[in-house]
C-alpha cells in the first residue's frame, strides 16, 4: 500500500471547531442553543462542509447534540452531567499525582507556581481566573508524562472550562481564594507525602463537585448563564 504523508496544520473544520469551543466555553453560546450550519458557515467564510465536520468533533467531545429532524444544539450540562465529569477529572487527576510525586520534576513545578501565579495576578476578573485553574490541573496531568491521561483531561477541557467559569463567577470565591487553595495543592505535591497529596487533590475536587452540582440542581443547565 502507498504511504500517506502527514497532513499539515489544522484542517477549516479543526479551526470551525476551536471558534464555536471557545464560544461555548466562554458562555456565548449555551445550552439547548441551535447551532445553523448556513450562519456559522457564512460568519466563518467556510463551506456547510467544513462546518459538519466541525460539528462532528464537537459532538464526539460532548459539546453538541443531535436531535433528528431538528438539527444540532449546545449540549445542556445538569447536575448528573456535573458529577461524571468531576468524577472522571477525580480519577485522572488523582492517577497523575501518584505519578508527580513519585517522579517528581522541577520544570513541572514551575508551571504550577506560574498558574497560581496568574490566579493571582487576575485579581477580580473570574473568567480568566478560571483559565489559570485549568491551566494548573492541565498541568499536573501532563507533567504525569502519559499522553493518554493527559488526552482525557483536555477532551473535557472546555467543559470544565463552563464549571470553573461558573464556580468562580457565582459561587462567591474570593480574589486570592483559588490561589490559596491551589497553593496549598502544590505544597502538598512538594511535601512528597503521598497520602496526603491525594487527600489535597480528592478533596479539593470532591468539594468543588458537590459545590457546583448543588448549584445546577437549583438553578438548571450549568452552561447557562444564570440570573439574578
Amino acid at each position: 500500500m502507498a504511504m500517506l504523508e502527514p497532513l499539515r496544520g489544522e484542517t477549516l473544520g479543526m479551526q470551525a471547531a476551536d471558534a464555536i469551543r471557545r464560544l461555548i466555553a466562554t458562555g456565548q453560546l449555551t445550552g439547548g442553543e441551535r447551532l445553523i450550519e448556513a450562519r456559522i458557515a457564512e460568519q466563518l467564510g467556510i463551506s456547510r462542509g467544513s462546518v459538519r465536520d466541525a460539528l462532528w468533533l464537537l459532538r464526539g467531545q460532548g459539546l453538541i447534540r443531535d436531535e433528528p429532524r431538528r438539527g444540532s444544539f449546545v449540549a445542556e450540562l445538569n447536575a448528573q452531567d456535573v458529577c461524571d465529569i468531576y468524577d472522571l477529572r477525580i480519577a485522572v487527576e488523582l492517577a497523575a499525582v501518584r505519578v508527580l510525586v513519585q517522579h517528581p520534576r522541577a520544570e513541572s513545578f514551575q508551571r504550577l507556581e506560574q498558574a497560581i501565579g496568574d490566579m493571582r495576578a487576575h485579581g477580580w476578573d473570574p473568567a480568566r481566573i478560571a483559565e489559570a485553574d485549568l491551566g494548573f490541573h492541565s498541568a499536573v496531568c501532563a507533567a504525569s508524562g502519559n499522553s493518554r491521561l493527559h488526552d482525557v483531561y483536555v477532551r473535557h477541557a472546555s467543559e470544565l472550562l463552563i464549571l470553573l467559569r461558573l464556580d468562580e463567577e457565582k459561587l462567591g470565591h474570593q480574589p486570592d481564594a483559588t490561589g490559596g487553595e491551589h497553593k496549598y495543592l502544590l505544597d502538598a505535591l512538594l511535601s512528597g507525602d503521598l497520602p496526603a497529596a491525594e487527600l489535597a487533590f480528592r478533596e479539593h475536587l470532591e468539594e468543588a463537585r458537590d459545590r457546583v452540582a448543588a448549584y445546577v440542581a437549583q438553578s438548571g443547565d450549568a452552561s447557562r448563564p444564570a440570573t439574578g
